[in-house]
């Protein structure tokens, strides 16, 4: 509440310079200061000409109450070229200490004609879900339909609210060939968005979506924005970005396997959906970045790649179990959410058990107290979900399953740390 009367000041005393020539007008402006002191300035912008813009700068200066400049700063807008009669969403951050003493602003923008980008990208499919903790996932399919090689190609996803106010944006590149965000012609690639600006996402109740690389652009595409839990748009389930850019494909076996146990063991229970809230809030936050970059770098898509094949052997294991457990599908996902995490712990952790066990035996640890602490964790986590189930309360559930999967992964650990010590 402390910058709420900067935040009024700014949307009452907003002013808005054009071109002389008119050339370029601004739409659906949000300004808002975030948990962090900085400064939000979203909107569109829109090529009001009868030719393409390109290399368009967007100029904000900002002025205290006395009519005193503060600082002038510019930025792109997310399209590289505007189209004549076509919007691109912008936003532009400002990091400074005197955000508190900024007043109002004016915003002006200014660009060079090009030739005309054709519209060969087309957004094929899309699904979005904003999930429990305020992170917002976009996954998306556009298809290259020219002649010619679509590089560094983006899809970029603007977020409104109920006035059609821009309140959030998001981007991300395409999980295309190996090492490569470039999408031949003919073919398609699919990208994943997370926007984590949980301020503004609970608000959006619609959202665009625009391909765009180097040689096309495509039209944009506008989608009803999803609440908490659901999804929305059209249905196509992806999102297993580390995954996808390990074997070059969403489309790849081991991607569906992995995809398939989500959809169709954990997501149809409430507490396998529960804990994908949260699993994808901290999956989401790091594995667009580690996607791009392992595609640039085989060595490390290799040593992924190798490294996922024994999960995909825990998940087959786990999936024998649920299905065995058909009596009641949320005491199944619940044994093999358990299995699966107990494995996890006991393969992809066993260095750190067998460190922990060899300087026990130097040190001669007692390890009474860590059997202590996950004794009671264990039944935290259980007494949550029990009281979840009965009560229908999400928050708990998140927290319940959560501490049973943690629970699961420390007790493998601990256990093969005590065989190493003894």
């Amino acid at each position: 509440m402390r910058y709420l009367p900067v935040v009024l000041a700014i949307i009452l005393n907003i002013s808005v310079m054009q071109q002389a020539c008119a050339e370029i007008s601004f739409h659906n402006q949000f300004s808002y200061v975030d948990e962090s002191n900085v400064m939000h300035i979203l909107g569109e912008i829109k090529n009001d000409s009868d030719t393409a813009m390109k290399s368009i700068l967007i100029m904000i200066s900002f002025y205290d109450n006395e009519g005193n400049i503060l600082d002038k700063i510019s930025r792109a807008p997310a399209l590289r070229v505007i189209n004549p009669g076509d919007s691109s969403s912008f936003e532009i951050t400002y990091i400074n200490q005197k955000v508190d003493r900024v007043a109002n602003f004016t915003i002006s923008a200014a660009g060079q004609t090009t030739d005309l980008k054709e519209k060969q990208l087309k957004i094929i499919s899309s699904n979005s879900r904003l999930d429990l903790l305020g992170t917002y996932f976009i996954n998306a399919i556009a298809r290259n339909e020219g002649q010619e090689t679509a590089t560094n190609a983006i899809m970029i996803a603007t977020l409104f609210d109920k006035d059609g106010k821009v309140i959030a944006l998001g981007n991300a590149l395409a999980e295309a060939a190996p090492g490569s965000s470039n999408i031949t012609a003919s073919s398609q690639a699919p990208f994943g968005i997370a926007i984590t600006e949980k301020m503004q996402t609970s608000k959006a109740v619609k959202y665009s979506l625009v391909a765009d690389s180097d040689q096309y652009t495509s039209n944009i595409m506008i989608l009803k924005a999803s609440n908490p839990g659901t999804s929305g748009g059209n249905q196509t389930q992806s999102g297993c970005l580390i995954a996808t850019a390990a074997f070059d494909s969403e489309l790849a076996p081991q991607v569906q396997q992995m995809r398939l146990f989500r959809d169709n063991i954990a997501l149809k229970t409430h507490a396998g959906s529960s804990f994908l809230n949260v699993f994808n809030t901290w999956y989401y936050s790091f594995s667009p970045s580690v996607a791009s970059y392992e595609r640039h770098v085989p060595w490390l898509q290799n040593t992924i790649r190798i490294l996922i094949y024994p999960l995909l052997g825990i998940l087959s294991v786990s999936t024998s179990i649920f299905d065995s457990l058909n009596f009641s599908s949320e005491f199944g996902v619940l044994v093999s959410g358990i299995t699966a995490s107990s494995l996890i712990g006991l393969f992809y952790f066993a260095p750190l058990g067998a460190a922990i066990g060899i300087a026990g035996r130097k040190r001669r640890w007692n390890m009474l107290r860590a059997r202590i602490a996950l004794s009671c964790s264990w039944a935290v986590g259980f007494v949550a979900i029990a009281f979840a189930e009965l009560e229908g309360i999400e928050t708990l559930m998140m927290v319940g399953t959560s501490l049973v999967v943690l629970s699961a992964i420390s007790t493998s650990i601990l256990a093969l740390a005590r065989v190493i010590k003894s």
